[in-house]
């Protein structure tokens, strides 16, 4: 019993000089707090995707082959 006591109280001791100590992390860059610049160029706005009629939806309009447009772009 004597012998397991000195032998945990060894490792204890062993576990608590050998432990490791934490870095210490680098500071934080520094957040850029300037107003934000606008880009020249053009914009363009639009309803519907490109390619697309402004009442179609967009995308993949029209009926079956040989058919007409179908009521509401579907």
């Amino acid at each position: 019993m004597i012998a397991t006591a000195v032998v945990c109280l060894g490792v204890g001791l062993g576990f608590f000089f050998n432990k490791r100590t934490p870095d210490k992390p680098a500071p934080p860059k520094p957040v850029p707090t300037a107003a934000a610049k606008r880009l020249d160029g053009a914009v363009v706005f639009a309803n519907g995707l490109p390619g697309s009629s402004n009442n179609s939806g967009g995308g993949g309009g029209g009926g079956g082959r040989g058919a007409g447009p179908v009521a509401g772009g579907f």
